[in-house]
């Protein structure tokens, strides 16, 4: 996938530059018939790997890599543009992705991948993208064909890592659950999934990602009906061992499941159920559900992620708890400290940056 050279230093003496995020080149606005294509142009200063997602044919497809050097464009999508959002990820060695927390399945070198679930379980990695809100209200019509494209820069999401550190650490501290062979685990039960073949998938949260367990007949059947006789959320020691480790997505054998008493930090997940609404934008909630929360934008869900409440996340500790989630399949962890929660009201940190993120309690159903 080749980028589309923009000669800066030759442009810069015409007045030219490249495009603002949302701004067609040759036109302005989303007032006119949309947009003919999707351009993403690397401002940065250093060479970035750049792969999309988006909803094609009411399913969630993704699709990379793109390498783009500085002072490029590529055109990674042509055509007129159906959907308002899009969703994009960029990598960089020694820069980080400031992303929006929402999941997509990703692979390395070329791929086109169709559904946004069960990424490490159909053998992809999974990634946090950010959104890019291209402002359609409707696809165009036959007769009101667009001529530009709609252009977004990656300076908007990307950032130099502090001295130059290595890529973040995703690790929480104390957890290490599927190092050996063997483990012995205070998790938090998840739920069950059965699947048409009649394969029934067991889903446990601990500190260091997700532990699966299946009626494969590695597991005593007994332990798999106890498992779907509890209800989410349920504080529940087990013992096993691991089968198959992925990328914090663990699938283990149990040999013993005995339900345990709460600590402080599963009554502090048991107040975060519920419903929760942005006071900054009120398409952007989520739903706590057990050790889940299920991230929507308006009606449409946008990804799943695990969810636990610990003393520490990544290299943030101290002051508080802090609420860890990850890809319900893996990915990077995100941290978020808790500075209150009320009854109506919760307003986190999200760590490293320190943004301040309000959210108020709305438990009535999606519309």
């Amino acid at each position: 996938m080749r980028a589309r050279l923009i000669l800066a230093f030759l442009l810069a003496p015409l007045g030219l530059a490249l495009p603002a995020q949302g701004q067609a080149a040759g036109a302005g606005g989303s007032d006119g018939p949309g947009y003919a294509g999707l351009e993403i142009c690397n401002d940065t200063a250093v060479p970035q790997s750049v792969s999309l997602a988006y909803r094609d044919d009411g399913r969630w497809m993704s699709h990379g890599w793109w390498g783009l050097p500085p002072e490029t464009c590529e055109r990674v999508l042509d055509g007129s543009l159906k959907n308002r959002f899009y969703y994009f990820r960029s990598e960089a060695q020694n820069w980080q992705f400031l992303d929006e927390r929402i999941s997509f399945c990703t692979a390395p070198g070329d791929f086109t991948i169709y559904g946004d679930r069960d990424c490490a379980i159909r053998g992809y990695d999974s990634a946090f993208f950010a959104k890019i809100d291209t402002n359609i209200a409707t696809a165009p019509s036959a007769s009101d064909q667009p001529t530009v494209a709609y252009v977004t820069r990656l300076s908007l999401h990307s950032r130099p890592k502090a001295d130059g550190a290595g890529p973040l650490s995703t690790a929480i501290p104390g957890a290490g659950a599927t190092a050996d062979l063997a483990f012995d685990q205070d998790v938090t039960f998840q739920g069950c999934e059965e699947r048409g073949d009649g394969r029934v998938i067991c889903k446990l949260v601990m500190g260091a990602g997700q532990l699966c367990v299946t009626n494969d007949g590695m597991t005593d059947p007994a332990i798999i009906d106890r498992l779907q006789a509890l209800d989410p959320g349920t504080p529940v020691r087990v013992s096993g061992e691991s089968l198959t480790s992925g990328d914090r997505v663990t699938f283990a054998s149990l040999n013993s499941l005995t339900e345990r008493a709460e600590t402080r930090h599963d009554l502090m997940l048991d107040d975060l159920a519920g419903r929760w609404v942005s006071q900054a934008d009120a398409y952007d909630l989520f739903i706590i559900e057990g050790a889940s929360r299920h991230n929507f934008y308006g009606s449409v869900e946008t990804m799943t992620e695990l969810l636990s409440v610990q003393t520490a996340c990544d290299d943030a500790s101290g002051a508080g708890l802090y609420m860890v989630a990850q890809a319900e399949d893996g990915g990077p962890t995100h941290c978020y400290r808790i500075i209150s929660l009320t009854e109506g009201e919760l307003v986190l940190s999200y760590m490293p940056r320190g943004t301040e993120l309000r959210y108020h309690r709305q438990d009535q159903p999606l519309h």
